[in-house]
C-alpha cells in the first residue's frame, strides 16, 4: 500500500492529546483532508501540519453549531481555492444538545447554514463533506442537488447499506467513508461498507472523536465494549482497511489502492 487516506480529521483538535500523530502521519504515511470549523481553526491546522507530509483541508459551518458568524471566511477561502472542500456540514438532529433537537425552529436554522455551504459549493466546483445524524431523510432530498457537485463525502457513514446503495444510485458521485465504528461492531456500518461497490469507499479517523474500543471479551457487544484509547488517530487507519478488507473478502492492498484513487478523484485537485 502506498499510502494511507484519512479522509475526515481534526488536527486542531488532536494536537493536544497526541504530540507525536504528525510524526506517525508522516511514517504511515498517510494523505488527509483535515476539517476545520473556522478560520482560527485553519490557521493552527496548517501550523500543526506543516511537517508532517501532503494534506488537504475541508472548512464548514458544523450543523451542531449551526452559526454563520465565519460564513465571510469560509466564502473567502472558497473563492480563493485555497480549500479542496467545504464541510463538514449538513445535519444533526441527535438530540444531545438543545441545538440538535429536531424542532421546526431547529430545522430551519440548520436548513439555512446546510443551503448557504451547498450554494457556495455548487458555485466554486467543490467537493462537499457531509455530517447526517438522524437526518437521512433530508440526505434524500437534497439528492439532485448533491448530484451537481464534484463529489459529495459522506463522513462516517451511519445508515443502513440499502439507504447507502439508494444513495449513491440517485449521487453516482457520492463517497462513503469508515472509521473505527466499522472495527467497533457497529452493524449498520459494517453492512453498507461490504455492500457498497469499492469506488464509493474511503476511510477515515475523525480523530480525535471516534476512539478504538477494546478486543472483544466473550459476551460483550459493539460499542459496550471499554475503549482501548480516549480518541482515535492515524495509527487506527491500518486496522480500519483490514477490517474492510475482511468485510469484503477482498485483499488489504486492493482495498487500501481503491480507497486512494478513490480520494484523489474527489480532492486531489487541491493539493497544496
Amino acid at each position: 500500500m502506498d499510502v494511507y487516506i484519512d479522509a475526515h480529521f481534526h488536527a486542531d483538535d488532536l494536537a493536544p492529546l497526541d504530540e507525536d500523530f504528525s510524526a506517525v502521519y508522516r511514517s504511515l504515511p498517510v494523505f488527509g483532508l483535515a476539517s476545520v470549523h473556522g478560520a482560527a481553526g485553519l490557521e493552527a491546522t496548517r501550523l500543526i501540519m506543516s511537517d508532517a507530509g501532503p494534506y488537504l483541508v475541508s472548512f464548514g459551518l458544523h450543523p451542531q453549531s449551526p452559526l454563520m458568524d465565519e460564513a465571510e471566511a469560509l466564502a473567502g477561502h472558497a473563492s480563493a481555492g485555497t480549500i479542496a472542500a467545504i464541510g463538514e456540514c449538513g445535519f444533526d438532529f441527535y438530540g444531545d444538545t438543545a441545538v440538535c433537537v429536531r424542532t421546526a425552529e431547529n430545522e430551519r436554522t440548520q436548513r439555512a447554514v446546510f443551503e448557504y455551504q451547498l450554494e457556495l459549493a455548487a458555485r466554486h466546483s467543490l467537493p462537499l463533506v457531509l455530517h447526517m445524524r438522524r437526518a437521512n431523510d433530508l440526505l434524500f432530498e437534497y439528492a439532485r442537488r448533491l448530484d451537481a457537485l464534484p463529489a459529495v463525502m459522506l463522513h462516517s457513514w451511519p445508515g443502513p447499506a440499502n439507504e447507502a446503495l439508494d444513495f449513491l444510485a440517485r449521487c453516482p458521485r457520492a463517497l462513503f467513508s469508515f472509521g473505527n465504528a466499522i472495527v467497533n461492531g457497529n452493524k449498520k456500518a459494517r453492512a453498507s461498507a461490504a455492500a457498497l461497490p469499492l469506488s464509493a469507499l474511503v476511510t477515515e479517523t475523525d480523530a480525535p472523536y471516534q476512539p478504538p474500543r477494546a478486543a472483544p471479551n466473550p459476551g460483550s457487544k459493539g460499542d459496550r465494549r471499554p475503549l482501548a484509547r480516549a480518541y482515535s488517530t492515524m495509527s487506527d487507519l491500518p486496522l480500519i482497511v483490514a477490517e474492510i478488507a475482511a468485510l469484503r473478502g477482498q485483499p488489504q492492498e486492493a482495498i487500501g489502492a481503491a480507497i486512494e484513487g478513490n480520494f484523489r478523484k474527489a480532492f486531489g485537485h487541491g493539493l497544496r
